[in-house]
């Protein structure tokens, strides 16, 4: 499989509260047999998109996607753009593994900071139309920066599995994973809606940061 042993892992981390969500959010109670036969899917999924460079920062983006979209394939019922939102919400934030991620971000260290720059600096010469072009500008200390996005592999996948109308749904939950870590985060546009790029602007709410020059 693509990707070493990262979408197992993903798949294994994950399945449990995705499986619980189904029940509690979208009323789904052979929840095991969906769960069964998304991952059949999310394993097709995966072999269809482009291979990720190693160390790519937006793997687990591209799993966590599939790993959705392969659930919404398989309902018996189409569900509401609210409904897959709040389930997609309950069925990563509820994770262990999600909470711990989300605190752990280097963002708002010096060094963090740096290698975040790097990496787009070398997303502008990807030519992996799942991957992330962007770009990073500091704020007035290192608790704030900018992230703009100019592609979404988001947006390119579930447009290609005909789930456009759901990926707002998964940008939402760029709210909640922010609040995980203490962080401020707001945006106007969005690529989803038809925007020119995600401004993401991230306010880091901890420890009291160093002013940039």
């Amino acid at each position: 499989m693509k990707y070493g042993f990262m979408p197992a892992l993903m798949w294994a981390a994950f399945r449990g509260t995705f499986e619980n969500a189904l029940r509690t959010e979208l009323n789904v109670f052979n929840s095991k047999e969906v769960m069964k036969k998304s991952h059949r899917d999310y394993r097709q999924i995966l072999a269809d998109v482009d291979k990720f460079e190693k160390g790519s920062r937006f793997l687990v983006n591209i799993l966590s996607c599939a790993m959705l979209s392969s659930v919404l394939l398989n309902l018996e019922q189409k569900p509401t753009v609210k409904q897959v939102q709040n389930y997609y919400r309950k069925a990563m934030s509820r994770n262990f593994f999600m909470r711990c991620a989300a605190k752990r971000s280097k963002s708002y260290t010096e060094k963090g900071r740096n290698a975040l720059k790097a990496a787009a600096k070398k997303s502008q010469k990807i030519t992996n139309p799942y991957d992330w072009k962007f770009t990073i500008v500091d704020g007035e200390t290192i608790n704030q920066y900018t992230a703009t996005f100019y592609t979404c592999g988001i947006c390119r996948l579930m447009t290609k599995l005909n789930l456009s109308e759901y990926i707002p749904a998964m940008c939402a939950f760029d709210y909640d994973m922010a609040a995980m870590n203490n962080t401020e985060f707001t945006r106007e546009f969005t690529l989803a809606a038809g925007g020119p790029c995600c401004d993401c602007h991230y306010n880091y709410k901890g420890k009291r940061g160093m002013k940039l020059k």
